[in-house]
Formats: structure tokens, C-alpha cells, sequence
């Protein structure tokens, strides 16, 4: 599966441009929520057309099932009012059904950031947000299968989770899998320009040459899911289809953990059409993933091959599936065909 952000448009990339067929799921992102706990679109206009393309997608790939998504980053601000009454609850799991149906999705993926603590500046949060999710996940569900009694259809419901440890603390992750169809892991951001030296955003392994900050790993964060009651059948293990470029201070270690003066995101195509073939390419071992340098920028990144990598970490232990944040920044589907091929065993 993959996310689709709804700017994707305003570049040309419209939802009927995605390689459908290599996808079982796309999360449309992102909708918004109210103060009252009402979902809403959060970009009308954007959002009405990419709809449309949407279901025109689906008219051609029959298998393909469409989410939407609620929060994000940028609109999770108000989910912890939501998620705080029983009224409040109702409300928005009816608006979640109203809005699937009006639309024609096949169901919705809650993706807050984040209960109890965390995400945007001036997010709402209150310390009863990791009970009050699996409340308001419950409702969502009731009212899901109201609607399928009303329709015979299946709707589905499944959430995007954190990787690291203060995420797993602060929902009830054992509860919350036995309500959703499945968890999307967020296998990435381990680390980034918040930190104090350039690392890799997204390793499959622990590094083991010494960071000078925390470590996380995919591997890591997997664990602590299943650990923590979510089954290997219904985890997906989100994959980055972005890195980060950094300009750094020292060229030792070919700029891995150098401190830095600035970073920012850049998506796999740029890294191709910008990067590849000017800087030096490294794949840290250890770790499965890459790196570029140039003397001066640092660039962590996927691609192809770790991403194969990863999909068989995930196929061996037998997770759902695999899926990625987000689809527009691989527009020639690169890493979206490495991670099918890897899936289908090849």
C-alpha cells in the first residue's frame, strides 16, 4: 500500500498516474478534523478532483481498495477532543462513515501524530488520549459495521502508528490491534534534521560503528510492535520513498554522523535526478541502507535495493504487507516495482 498526498496534483502527479496494479491499498491524505471532532476535507477543491481520479482508478483496478486518511502531521490537532467524550466519539466516527460513503472509499486509516504528546505545534493532547484512542477506534468500528449491515459490503479501519518507543507507551497497542484490519508502521524518521549530526533516516538494522545519538532500526521498532500484541498479520511496514540532505561540517566517515548547519527532505527522485550520478554512493552494510556524499552534503535515502531488502525482512517474518510515504515522490515507481518484485519473490 501507499499514501497519496492530495498535493501531488498541483505537480501533474494525479491519483490516475499511480502504477494501480502493483498496489492493494492507497491512503489518501490527508482529511481534517474539527474542534468538535467532525471529519472534514482539509483541501476541497484538491481534494474533490483527486476523489473523482480515485474512484475512476478503481473502475480499472476492481481489487483496489481506497482509505482515507485522518490527521497527519499537519491535521491531527484537534483528534484528542475527538477521542475525548462518548459524543464526541459518535460524532466522529459517524462523520468517518459519512464521508467513506459519500466518497467512495473502501474505509479509513486514523493516522494521529500523536496521542498524549507529540506532532504539530498547538496539537490538543490530554493524558487519557492513549485510553480515549482505543475508545474512539471502537466506535469507529461499530459504526463501520453498521454501515456494511446497510451496504453488505466490508469497510475497513486501520491506523498509522510511530516508530518510536513514545508512541508504543502512550496507545494501547494489544487493544487497538484487536480492532483494526491493520497497523501501518511508520519505518522511518529515526532520525533527522532535529538531531545533532547527520545519520540515516531509515536503517533496517542497528548501526553498530558507533552514532553518537539514540539508535532505532526498523528491525527495532517491528519488534516493539509485535511485543506489544500487534500480530505479524496485521502489521505493514511502512517504507520512506524521501531521505534527507544535509550539509555537513566533517568529511570523516564519508559525512555519516558529521554535525550539520542544514537539512531538509528530498524525495527518491530528486536523489535520482539530482544526486545519484555526481555523488558518491555507500551502502552502510550494517545497516541495508545507502548514502551519498559529496565532500560537503550527506544525503540519506532508499532505494532500490534496500527497499527489496526490507519487503523480504517483512515477508520472512510474515507481516500483512508492506507499504510506503508516500507514492509522488517515486513517480517513475522505482522503489514501488523493487518492493513488488521482492513481495511477489522475485
Amino acid at each position: 500500500m501507499g499514501y497519496y498526498p492530495y498535493y501531488a496534483r498541483s505537480s501533474g502527479f494525479t491519483p490516475t498516474s499511480l502504477a494501480a496494479g502493483m498496489l492493494t491499498h492507497i491512503h489518501y491524505a490527508f482529511a481534517d478534523v474539527t474542534s468538535a471532532g467532525e471529519v472534514v476535507m482539509a483541501n476541497p477543491t484538491t481534494d474533490l478532483a483527486n476523489f473523482a481520479d480515485l474512484r475512476t482508478l478503481k473502475a480499472k483496478y476492481p481489487h483496489l481498495k481506497t482509505m482515507i486518511s485522518v490527521g497527519g502531521w499537519s491535521y491531527s490537532k484537534y483528534i484528542s477532543n475527538a477521542a475525548a467524550t462518548e459524543s464526541s466519539r459518535k460524532l466522529f466516527a459517524q462523520s468517518c462513515v459519512d464521508f467513506i460513503v459519500t466518497h467512495g472509499f473502501d474505509g479509513v486509516d486514523i493516522d494521529w501524530e500523536f496521542p498524549v504528546s507529540g506532532g504539530m505545534a498547538g496539537n490538543v493532547h490530554r493524558p487519557a488520549d492513549r485510553e480515549n484512542f482505543t475508545l474512539l477506534l471502537r466506535e469507529v468500528r461499530a459504526a463501520l459495521d453498521a454501515q456494511e449491515q446497510k451496504d453488505g459490503r466490508n469497510y475497513f479501519l486501520s491506523i498509522a502508528g510511530g516508530a518510536g518507543s513514545d508512541f508504543v507507551r502512550n496507545v494501547q497497542l494489544g487493544a487497538i490491534a484487536n480492532i483494526v484490519d491493520y497497523v501501518f508502521l511508520m519505518g522511518y524518521d529515526m532520525h533527522g534534521p532535529w538531531d545533532g549530526y547527520a545519520d540515516l533516516n531509515a536503517p533496517l538494522y542497528t548501526p553498530d560503528d558507533g552514532s553518537p545519538q539514540y539508535t532505532l532500526s526498523v528491525q527495532e521498532a517491528v519488534n516493539r510492535y509485535l511485543t506489544s500484541g500487534v500480530s505479524a498479520s496485521k502489521l505493514v511496514l511502512g517504507m520512506p520513498f524521501y531521505g534527507y540532505r544535509y550539509q555537513v561540517t566533517e568529511s570523516w566517515n564519508n559525512g555519516l554522523y558529521s554535525p550539520f548547519t542544514a537539512s531538509r527532505s528530498v524525495s527518491y527522485d530528486t536523489v535520482v535526478s539530482q544526486y545519484l550520478n555526481v555523488y558518491t554512493r555507500f551502502f552502510h552494510s550494517t545497516a541495508q541502507v545507502p548514502y551519498l556524499f559529496n565532500g560537503s552534503w550527506f544525503i540519506t535515502y532508499d532505494d532500490p535495493d534496500s527497499i527489496a531488502a526490507k519487503t523480504r525482512y517483512a515477508k520472512s517474518l510474515g507481516l500483512a504487507g508492506v507499504g510506503a510515504w508516500e507514492l509522488s515522490q517515486d513517480k517513475s515507481a522505482r522503489l514501488l516495482s523493487s518492493a513488488y518484485r521482492a513481495l511477489m519473490g522475485g
